[in-house]
């Protein structure tokens, strides 16, 4: 099993893109200690490449707020269960108001779309891909908010994403290696989303929400969106 960042999903990456999700997977996995100091030249050695697709890499995890660039570098800032729960927070924020905005739609589309989603998930499953099923586990959330039709929700999404995906691969391949029979739970957690999106069920999403995020997200009744 691959344990860095996957080969197929650098392939629509720039250099710089790649060598920031390389290290964002690091920092966000604990390989890379907080206040680490990241060089130039020592990332480009590694990476085999010039300085400049290091520099666009530094700017982009600065952005994820992963490291502070210094003269000398780049500090590696800390990412620990607060700061996890921090993103997880904002992310429940953003689902919650996407499905506010589904209400007035015909939501039989996007719980569709969910459906098929969650049937690739199950497929990953047998197959123990992680990176597969983390990839549809992140269409199937993000079937809400395309359908939003709401330009800055789309954007905060888009700047959480490679956080979030770095951190649900690697929730991903440590359930696939500790507790495979746990993804029957996550199935059925899901489908209760498809049944809230479906029957524009508020009280319903609420539910799917305490059953995926109880353990990250301690307080999803003070920013539900009623």
């Amino acid at each position: 099993m691959t344990y860095g960042y996957p080969e197929q999903w650098k392939r629509h990456l720039t250099t710089g893109e790649a060598i920031a999700a390389e290290i964002r997977l690091g920092i966000i996995k604990g390989d890379i200690q907080a206040e680490t100091l990241l060089t130039e030249n020592q990332i480009a050695k590694q990476f085999n490449v010039s300085r400049s697709p290091v520099r666009d890499a530094f700017k982009l995890l600065q952005t994820d707020q992963l490291i502070h660039l210094e003269r000398m570098g780049a500090q590696v800032l800390r990412f620990g269960e607060q700061e996890k729960r921090e993103l997880y927070d904002l992310r429940l924020m953003l689902e919650s108001f996407a499905f506010s905005r589904l209400r007035s739609q015909d939501t039989q589309p996007i719980a569709k779309e969910m459906k098929k989603q969650l049937e690739m998930m199950k497929v990953a499953v047998q197959f123990e891909d992680a990176e597969s099923f983390t990839k549809h586990d992140f269409e199937f959330h993000e079937a809400m908010i395309l359908a939003s039709d709401h330009q800055y929700l789309r954007t905060f999404w888009n700047h959480l994403k490679p956080v979030m995906e770095s951190l649900i691969l690697l929730s991903m391949r440590r359930r696939m290696l500790e507790d495979p029979n746990d993804f029957e739970r996550i199935h059925r957690n899901h489908n209760v989303f498809v049944d809230a999106v479906e029957n524009k069920n508020a009280e319903t999403l609420r539910q799917a929400f305490h059953l995926n995020f109880d353990d990250v997200g301690k307080d999803i009744e003070g920013f539900w969106l009623r």
